[in-house]
């Protein structure tokens, strides 16, 4: 038998080379395919938890505003006094954030019977006290 000559091993020893290099490029590249899903999957659980999140805190705050509203329109209590009933947090400043998230429709039937009572406030205001000329 002929004993190999070192033309003949080489390109044998490239290949394997090759083809071992190749494969570790691979299972990297699957390795790091995987990490990618596993971190889109995770990146997608904290914005879904953020969104819920956010969204609990918009209709909390649309109920405080509600309530807040209730205060101020039926309980006739000014801004000022709010901070007495609710505590010291209610500002000024976030009185009127509250209030505009819990809506500021106007409501006709209360208007409505405000004018029926004779609100004094509203008449002197109004300028409905002074005589017509």
């Amino acid at each position: 038998m002929s004993e190999p000559t070192g033309r003949q091993e080489r390109p044998s020893v490239r290949q394997a080379a090759r083809r071992a290099a190749l494969d570790a490029q691979a299972k990297l590249r699957a390795e790091r395919q995987e990490r990618d899903k596993r971190l889109a999957a995770i990146a997608t659980e904290v914005l879904v938890a953020l969104g819920e999140r956010d969204a609990a805190v918009a209709r909390c705050e649309q109920q405080a505003g509600a309530a807040l509203r209730h205060l101020l329109d039926d309980e006739h209590l000014t801004p000022a006094e709010v901070p007495q009933w609710c505590g010291p947090s209610m500002t000024m400043r976030e009185i009127a954030r509250l209030r505009r998230l819990g809506g500021d429709q106007p409501r006709t039937d209360r208007n409505l019977a405000r004018k029926q009572v004779g609100d004094p406030a509203r008449e002197r205001s109004s300028g409905l006290d002074r005589p017509q000329p």
